[in-house]
């Protein structure tokens, strides 16, 4: 009969467990802001929402009186459609750019800064205060 013996000392448990906390701190705080962008986004389709740097470009445009031909024929049919004025719904689509645009760059920001802490952590305990501390920003999201 032959027995294999896997010691692990304390440390490499140690190490182990925190390379795990980190892997699971990464994960968690992608869903936490994945599930807060969708809070902001609501249920539009990402197809849609691919297209929205280049509505607020043609908006952009528009309103100043600036808009090619193709960037005027993309405003004129969703207003068709939603039975807009053009410049209203320019205005809407500049409007709502910029409230998005402020956000998003707060969820990167968050991001980055929850990733870093999560990096240089050195027990499971602060990856958890890193994610409390994502959370805790993330419910005042577009406060300040």
């Amino acid at each position: 009969m032959t027995f294999s013996l896997t010691i692990t000392t304390a440390e490499t448990s140690a190490a182990e467990a925190l390379a795990q906390a980190k892997a699971d701190g990464l994960a968690r705080a992608l869903d936490l802001l994945a599930a807060a962008a969708a809070e902001i986004t609501g249920q539009v389709p990402q197809a849609e929402r691919d297209s929205w740097a280049t509505k607020a470009v043609a908006a952009r445009a528009y309103l100043a009186d600036a808009a090619s031909a193709d960037q005027l024929a993309m405003l004129q049919a969703e207003a068709a459609i939603t039975g807009e004025a053009v410049a209203d719904l320019a205005a809407a689509i500049v409007a709502m750019a910029d409230a998005y645009a402020s956000i998003a760059a707060q969820l990167a920001g968050q991001r980055r800064k929850t990733r870093a802490a999560i990096e240089v952590a050195t027990t499971p305990a602060q990856v958890q205060a890193a994610l409390a501390a994502l959370d805790a920003a993330l419910i005042t999201l577009g406060a300040g």
